[in-house]
């Protein structure tokens, strides 16, 4: 056995199965993986890194499947499941999944599915019961469910790495008080303000973190500039799947000061790198336009650079100095979580408020953004707003 120190949870026993997992290339690659992309433009300590929330998302899903009672061998396989949850991110995580998924057809699950595949061998483990629990198709959403290891703890390790220490989860009770029903799980309701507090946490950080404009700008400049590479060199996004942020980062640099190659960009991950970002020339959410006109906009709009190329002309500015970011709507769907009352088993969003608060913040964080340099937001601003009539 051994034991690895843990800001959250002091050690994180591992035993030498699961000590061969970690130490495999594709596993080791999530140390250089950004867990918050590039939130570390906003927050400067924010560099914490896949790898050590897999480690913590395997030591979470243990203890909640042993706090279920479930067999020691069904335990390992979400341990291990815990741990390859997200063996198959792209670069810089979330920012570069759209990229991704436009130019490979599939998501970073696909990857994740391969490498489960390729490291069978290292573990005890049935490899589709693995990819089962990392869908959450099995019958405990212990790794991909509205509470689950995942969630519990990177709200956990975001909170302590950017600093939000008021969006503290009693991750404790929470495990504690999970329960078996019915080939599911609830959980006991003594865990209903720690559960309460949990969805709060995320609340705040779903504004704070992921929806900060710093960070929306930021990658959309790197999807950009990731674009851009991609068109103009031999490579592709099946090789870009397979880096990490230091590779992508080098290669990026390398590219945009390389003189014979043409681009389109003007060193967009060059200004990234040194954040020096562009800025909001037009930045809506529902409060300003309202939230039929932004569902309108991101069912209409669906060819970013088309939009660009006209709001550009329009603006009279090169098309290089304007991005756009167009709205994704959110899930309208409450969450999955049941609670064990002494009349029986319940939703959550029957017994509190916090669901529907979820759907509404996902509303609020819909936005539609446009940006440019400073020397020409001005312009760019009012071609955009022209152009969709906001």
């Amino acid at each position: 056995m051994k034991n690895i120190r843990d800001p959250l949870y002091g050690f994180i026993t591992i035993d030498e199965m699961e000590l061969d997992v970690i130490s495999a290339p594709e596993v080791q690659r999530l140390r250089r993986v950004a867990q918050l992309g590039l939130s570390d433009a906003v927050y400067p300590s924010a560099t914490h890194s896949r790898f050590e929330h897999s480690l913590g998302v395997m030591h979470l899903a243990g203890e909640l499947a042993d706090s279920l009672g479930l067999p020691e061998e069904t335990i390992q396989a979400y341990r291990i499941a815990g741990l390859l949850h997200d063996v198959g991110h792209s670069p810089f995580s979330h920012a570069l999944e759209s990229v991704i998924e436009e130019r490979l057809g599939f998501e970073h699950e696909r990857q994740s599915e391969r490498i489960i595949n390729e490291l069978e061998d290292l573990y005890a483990s049935d490899a589709e019961f693995v990819i089962d629990i990392i869908h959450g198709d099995s019958d405990y959403d212990i790794v991909a469910g509205d509470i689950d290891a995942d969630r519990l703890d990177y709200l956990q390790r975001d909170s302590l790495r950017t600093g939000f220490q008021n969006s503290s989860v009693d991750v404790r009770t929470i495990v504690n008080f999970a329960r078996t029903h019915e080939e599911e799980v609830v959980f006991d309701k003594k865990a209903v303000q720690a559960i309460e507090d949990m969805f709060s946490a995320r609340l705040r950080m779903m504004k704070t973190i992921a929806g900060h404009h710093a960070t929306r700008i930021a990658e959309a400049m790197l999807r950009r500039a990731v674009n851009d590479f991609l068109d103009e060199t031999s490579y592709t996004a099946a090789d870009v799947l397979t880096w990490d942020d230091y590779q992508l980062h080098t290669r990026l640099l390398e590219y945009e000061g390389h003189e014979n190659v043409p681009r389109k960009s003007e060193n967009l991950y060059t200004r990234i790198a040194n954040r020096d970002l562009y800025k909001r020339a037009l930045y809506v959410n529902e409060n300003a336009i309202g939230r039929e006109t932004i569902a309108e906009i991101a069912s209409e709009y669906d060819s970013p650079s088309e939009i660009e190329a006209q709001i550009a002309a329009d603006a009279g500015v090169s098309p290089d100095h304007v991005i756009v970011d167009l709205p994704s709507l959110p899930d309208d769907e409450s969450t999955r979580v049941r609670i064990m009352m002494p009349d029986g088993v319940r939703d959550f969003s029957d017994i509190s408020p916090i669901p529907s608060h979820l759907v509404d913040v996902g509303w609020r964080n819909t936005t539609l953004g446009v940006y440019s340099p400073r020397s020409d937001d001005d312009a760019v601003a009012d071609a955009a707003r022209a152009y969709f009539g906001v």
